[in-house]
């Protein structure tokens, strides 16, 4: 054998070695005879949580979100003449001022004037009446006296009795008395305009004029909003109307909330519907309505509810509704549910909502009393799937152990 080939024979010889020796590894682990079982087990079903529901009369909640309004603004003029010689000393915006107080007082020389020249003119027509009447007296007093001293005296007739008792005069003389009052009434009635006043409670928002100002009727004196009542508008689905209504005497059945954030609290006050509005959103076709709120500055003072704040409104249905409460996390897919049956299986059930709030659904038709929702979101929902109820004491046997294979084998004999 030449030397060339000799290191291939030993390379073979190595080779065969290491081949023998995997061989007698292999037969010393797995030449036993006792093989691997699988371990039969039984399906105990997934861990699931369950509730049980029931139906009942429920008081439904619609909830809204609106801007405030201001119910009413109003330029603050004057109906008199002249030169501002007094101003409130409460005339500046935001001020809050009640209804009759005087914001503002104009010259009342002029008025004043007039006011005594009409008193004076009463007082002359008032005499030149009462003179009338004495000069009617004496005149119908020569009448009778007349007739008796003539013998045969033609009878008058009614007008021409009327004209010798100076009837006319007498009317005359009355209405220059009426005209006299009227013109009075008109004079006090500048000199009252003199002084402007709020016409209702209301917080200032602008201011124009100052004192030695000449104002006329066209000035504005300031702007104001009113305080003793605040809107909020809100919109809602169509489908809403069920629950709410569309007359006054719905609105009377209704208890109407609104809440707002302010100085890092909740501010919740008491509301009521003033009307629905005539028309739907342009964009959303959203049914619109008008809430107010009495005294929105009031109690409590310290949090007022001011003109642009946004809100949140809630509105109780007029008629409660015969259902079942549900959280919407309980929902799955939209309308579905799934229900823990009697054998403990999964049955999936389609259900009705004819209301739905932010937080629960109201279901009329696919649950009833006593059934018993699945509250644990499940995987791979099959209809007849077996559960495994969470806090119910069930023994669930297992054959050999829960492990994929049998035990280990014991030593080799």
């Amino acid at each position: 054998m030449s030397s060339k080939a000799r290191p291939y024979i030993v390379q073979a010889f190595v080779a065969i070695v290491v081949v023998a020796i995997g061989f007698f590894i292999a037969s010393t682990f797995y030449g036993d005879k006792q093989t691997a079982k699988r371990g039969a087990r039984t399906d105990s079903g997934v861990l699931v949580e369950v509730v049980g529901v029931e139906s009942k009369p429920h008081t439904l909640t619609i909830e809204a979100t609106g801007i405030v309004e201001a119910a009413r603004t109003m330029n603050l003029k004057s109906e008199a003449s002249g030169r501002i010689t007094e101003i409130n000393k409460a005339f500046y915006p935001g001020a809050r001022l009640k209804k009759g107080e005087i914001v503002a007082r104009i010259s009342t020389d002029d008025y004043k004037l007039k006011l005594m020249q009409a008193q004076i003119a009463l007082s002359q027509s008032e005499i030149a009446l009462v003179q009338e009447q004495a000069k009617g007296r004496a005149a119908q007093a020569e009448l009778k006296a007349m007739q008796k001293s003539i013998l045969n005296a033609k009878e008058l007739t009614a007008e021409q009795e009327s004209l010798v008792l100076r009837a006319p005069q007498l009317q005359e003389a009355m209405a220059n008395v009426e005209k006299a009052k009227i013109n009075l009434q008109q004079a006090q009635l500048d000199f009252d305009r003199s002084a402007v006043k709020m016409p209702y409670d209301g917080v200032l928002t602008a201011t124009n004029v100052s004192i030695g100002d000449y104002v006329n009727g066209a000035a504005t004196l300031a702007t104001m909003t009113a305080t003793d009542e605040i809107w909020v508008k809100i919109s809602l689905q169509p489908s809403m109307l069920r629950w709410i209504g569309a007359t006054v005497e719905d609105y009377s059945k209704l208890d109407v909330r609104v809440q707002y954030e302010i100085g890092g609290k909740t501010i919740e006050r008491k509301a009521r519907i003033l009307s629905m509005l005539g028309e739907v959103e342009s964009l959303g076709r959203m049914v619109q309505y008008i809430l107010a709120v009495d005294d929105p500055l009031g109690d409590p003072v310290a949090y007022p509810l001011l003109v642009g704040a946004f809100v949140r409104a809630k509105i109780s249905s007029r008629e409660p509704l015969e259902s079942i409460e549900l959280p919407r996390s309980y929902v799955r897919e939209g309308n579905l549910v799934y229900v823990a049956d009697g054998n403990n299986q999964l049955d999936i059930r389609n259900i009705t909502t004819p209301f739905k709030s932010n937080e629960y659904v109201y279901v009329t038709e696919g649950l009833a009393t006593g059934d018993r929702v699945v509250t644990t979101l499940i995987s791979s929902p099959v209809t007849g799937r077996k559960l495994r109820i969470k806090g119910e004491s069930k023994k669930v046997e297992v054959q050999n152990s829960d492990t994929e294979f049998g035990p280990p084998p014991g030593p080799p004999d």
